[in-house]
């Protein structure tokens, strides 16, 4: 396994090129203003020593009561501070921490290469010679200026903006301030890319501490420093985003229904507070405005008007230098419209076993509890939503079989786990849930009709028991693995009856081949087919159509839709024979179930057929279903975005032991439960290695890694027609920020840490043999 780290706290310096053993020594001013930790003493406003100030006596109530009291925290702003823009003077882009993230993709091909902490200093290593940053201005930009050096003698860098240059710089060996004038226009309120190309290779070619986008040329830079700080003033002190100097912070959030702002405001130096909120398509507006004093007084603004919107919310503070701070701002509901599931906590409990059935290649939408009225006849499935908790937007991280059942089985990202490409083998350092369970002395059993999934991609670890039905040219239609997993469980109980046991189950149905007998079909198409495709579809007929190379009337496509729902009712009848079993043996009982896919499936949505193509929603969600009366309250409807690298997590933390040492994911159980949760709760996926998406609140962006990019507000717009990307710029910058924050740190446990601890296992390659390599392209792989 490799291990790469980077440690933000601290960090003050972002390298470009190899790694360098520089010690960066910050400006002592910078220090006093701002209480950098790095040696200097603080002069911001909080003591001395910050634990003092935090343990420090209260003083006595103010007249005023705390509205907090009445209303539930939702979303503590200082826990997530570091994905506020900030604004001083013009955007200011505070490289080496956290704060780059939002602009850099959290890395991701944008030439700014991989994050480490080397003495102390926060580094980047990489061969491009291009640094992109994605911004959205809200006001007409002079100059942009940059502080940075480099050791390689006669570097310089040029600054483009959207492609256009703008003027060059040269880098000195010391730390130097360089300005390059910008084009009238050329940074204009919006959306753009700024990017520095550097002349020169070296090691490295450059070290980079901030870009500012100054409205005014010439203008005094600001400082960076830490956002959140223990801030005394008068007699108390307040953990609170400070504003030393003129200063602005974005969030860009979605606030639920009833939700308001919560937060104290004090400044020495007589700073006026303002809170402001914009919408797409809309001018900001005012929602407060006062002067700090030398007390803190606490405000409430309401964000009704904005609920279910993208927004950007504003903390803006305007005056003289000084102790000046939001205090504790918290977006805050009442708690009968907290936002939080509509579930009750059931009766306390654990189960004692786990059965996992993952549908392959089912979409989500065909399942009641997910799309209300989809008119497909799954029985066993809705009556099983109606004693269990559903995840109604819930989402895969890749879009075909390897790396999703490697992200559900193992609570890592695909870019973690890195089996991502046909070849990829599974590397042995990887822990699957499997082999957790059996070190816990579980007896655990898998039945598995995909070949993907398979010894040879390194999946058979931690199985007393494992058969794949693809590899052992085994009848692999769902009756007959669900036969099998029965036979094997009643073994179990007659044998060890007190054994705990995780039983995983993928069927393969309604992958192709399509095939399917006339009952099935007749509830979807109920005249006769005489077409082209015939009672079988197989994986060639859906690669012609997606190409283009065969000619699909309307007659054949409702009818390869018929076959496919056709599938779907058929392996939902033998599931739900499956589950009776199940009750009727008691198995059910003590049992967590957990159901979901790997995949959906395209059926001419966006022009394609099959799967592994898109990032689309017939991709991407989940049916995911979790029964188990104890912890997951029958009817239970969640809706908030989560991904299934969640599942391993959750079903560890169901059991009641230690999560797992290298999981990226986290557990479900408290947003279920209504314990207080990090939010916003959203989900990343992954295509190869070109391709993103992220879905935040009702909204969902998919982009590459050049310049395609699509948005879509999912919550009105199941099916994903109307792209916003041009005129939702405020949406798309929440999901930037998001995807941003998602990707340079994998780890759901570091997020809001200003910490980046990236994980990277080294997939092996398969060896394909003839055999093998016939059986995947009979399920649609390796096509042309």
């Amino acid at each position: 396994m490799t291990i790469r780290i980077a440690t933000l706290i601290g960090a003050r310096r972002l390298v470009f090129g190899a790694i360098t053993a520089a010690v960066i020594t910050t400006a002592s001013a910078s220090c006093k203003e701002e209480g950098r930790s790095d040696g200097a003493a603080a002069d911001n406003g909080a003591s001395a020593t910050p634990a003092a100030a935090i343990n420090a006596e209260p003083p006595k109530p103010k007249k005023k009561p705390s509205v907090r009291p009445k209303l539930d925290a939702f979303r503590p702003l200082l826990d997530e501070a570091a994905r506020a823009e900030i604004d001083s003077g013009g955007l200011f882009v505070d490289l080496g921490t956290a704060d780059q993230h939002k602009y850099t993709r959290g890395s991701w091909r944008t030439g700014w290469g991989e994050n480490k902490q080397i003495d102390g200093i926060s580094v980047v290593e990489g061969s491009d010679r291009r640094l992109h940053l994605d911004v959205l201005s809200t006001a007409e930009v002079a100059e942009i200026a940059v502080r940075a050096r480099s050791a390689v003698a006669g570097q310089a860098a040029t600054v483009w903006v959207d492609g256009e240059r703008q003027g060059d710089i040269w880098l000195k060996p010391e730390w130097t301030v360089m300005r390059v004038p910008v084009t009238a226009g050329a940074l204009a309120p919006g959306r753009h890319n700024v990017q520095l190309t550097f002349t020169k290779g070296g090691t490295p070619r450059a070290e980079l501490d901030w870009v500012w986008l100054a409205r005014e040329a010439g203008a005094e830079p600001p400082v960076a420093g830490v956002r959140v700080l223990p801030l005394r003033i008068g007699d108390q002190p307040k953990r609170a985003l400070i504003a030393p100097t003129s200063r602005t912070y974005s969030f860009f959030l979605q606030p639920p229904a009833g939700a308001s702002l919560v937060f104290d405001y004090a400044s020495d130096a007589g700073v006026t507070f303002r809170v402001r909120a914009q919408a797409d398509g809309a001018e900001p507006k005012t929602l407060f405005e006062g002067e700090g004093g030398a007390a803190w007084e606490e405000a409430q603004v309401d964000l009704g008007g904005f609920a279910d919107q993208a927004i950007r919310l504003e903390l803006v503070a305007e005056g003289g230098a000084g102790r000046s701070g939001w205090g504790e701002p918290v977006i805050m509901v009442p708690p009968s419209d907290s936002g939080k599931p509509a579930v009750k906590t059931a009766l306390p409990g654990q189960p004692k076993n786990v059965v996992v059935i993952l549908i392959d290649t089912v979409r989500a939408e065909v399942f009641e509890a997910v799309r209300p009225g989809n008119q497909i006849h799954t029985p066993a499935f809705d009556a099983l939503a109606q004693d269990s908790t559903v995840f109604v937007n819930a989402y895969n991280n890749e879009n075909w079989t390897k790396p999703s059942v490697a992200t559900t089985l193992s609570g890592l990202y695909p870019s973690t786990h890195d089996a991502k490409k046909d070849e990829s083998k599974l590397s042995d350092d990887v822990e699957l849930i499997s082999e957790r369970l059996k070190q816990e002395g579980f007896a655990t059993a898998g039945f598995v009709a995909n070949g993907y999934v398979s010894d040879k991609f390194g999946f058979e670890q931690g199985w007393d028991m494992f058969r794949n039905y693809i590899r052992e040219n085994r009848k692999s239609e769902a009756e007959y693995v669900y036969r099998d997993a029965l036979a094997w469980l009643t073994e179990h109980k007659q044998k060890s009856a007190d054994a705990p046991y995780f039983l995983y189950i993928q069927t393969i149905d309604p992958h192709v081949t399509y095939k399917v007998e006339r009952p099935y079909t007749q509830q979807y198409f109920e005249q006769e087919y005489g077409g082209p495709l015939g009672p079988t579809i197989d994986a060639t007929e859906l690669q012609d159509l997606s190409k283009g190379k065969r000619n699909g009337s309307e007659a054949d496509i409702s009818w390869l839709k018929a076959v496919y729902h056709g599938e779907v009712t058929y392996h939902d009848e033998h599931m739900g024979k499956f589950i009776d079993q199940l009750k009727t043996m008691g198995a059910l009982d003590d049992t967590l179930l957990v159901i979901t896919n790997d995949h959906g499936e395209e059926l001419q949505d966006h022009g394609k057929f099959g799967h592994g193509h898109t990032l689309f929603d017939e991709l991407l969600r989940a049916p995911l279903l979790m029964r188990f009366p104890g912890l997951f309250p029958a009817a239970g409807r969640v809706g908030e975005v989560v991904e299934n690298v969640d599942v391993a997590p959750t079903i560890i933390d169901a059991l009641g032991f230690e999560p797992m040492s290298s999981a990226d994911g986290s557990s479900l159980l408290p947003l279920v439960q209504d314990k207080p949760v990090q939010r916003p709760y959203y989900a990343v996926s992954e295509f190869l290695d070109g391709r993103r998406a992220v879905r935040v609140g009702d909204w969902k962006l998919m982009r590459s890694s050049s310049t395609w990019a699509n948005l879509y507000n999912v919550s009105k717009d199941f099916d994903e027609d109307e792209n916003l990307i041009d005129t939702a710029q405020i949406a798309r910058r929440m999901c930037e920020v998001h995807l941003g924050e998602g990707l340079a740190t994998p780890d759901k446990s570091k997020r809001q840490q200003d910490i980046t601890i990236r994980r990277k296992f080294q997939a092996g390659e398969a060896d394909i043999d003839p055999v093998m390599r016939k059986q995947l392209e009979a399920l649609g792989y390796f096509g042309e």
